[in-house]
């Protein structure tokens, strides 16, 4: 694992949406984008060129700050967890991806073990909890 500078930690959650080939699991229980133009564009270049885009929250947080955004959503109940990861690179994060100046850590995970490892505990403890995001909900 590779600490990642504070200072990049968005750069390297942009970088990895960029670099994606299949697919991009973003896990943040608590989201705001509003103010973050570079990553709500990669995320939707992600998607017009085909990425399967799966966004997880914490169960009645909403989408506030999401709205524009060309990505599944889906609510899970009681999640804390916070990952970012495509079909190669990993990240995982003290963070939430909310636009503010909070001092957290990030890791990317350079190891082929530890990545499955991750994406286990995602298909284990939170893709089985996920329900699709009601987009009635969402208030454009």
């Amino acid at each position: 694992m590779k600490l990642i500078d504070p200072k990049d930690n968005i750069d390297s959650i942009v970088s990895m949406v960029r670099n994606a080939k299949e697919f991009v699991v973003f896990v943040s229980p608590y989201s705001y984008l509003k103010g973050w133009k570079r990553l709500k564009e990669a995320i939707n270049e992600a998607s017009d060129r085909g990425i399967k885009f799966s966004y997880y929250l914490r169960k009645g947080e909403g989408s506030k700050g999401l709205e524009g955004l060309s990505v599944c959503l889906f609510e899970v109940e009681r999640l804390h967890a916070k990952m970012f990861f495509n079909e190669h690179v990993p990240v995982i994060s003290s963070f939430h991806l909310m636009n503010n100046h909070d001092i957290n850590w990030a890791f990317v995970i350079d190891d082929s073990v530890e990545y499955e490892g991750l994406t286990d505990f995602f298909k284990t403890y939170i893709e089985p909890e996920a329900i699709m995001y009601d987009l009635h909900k969402f208030k454009f």
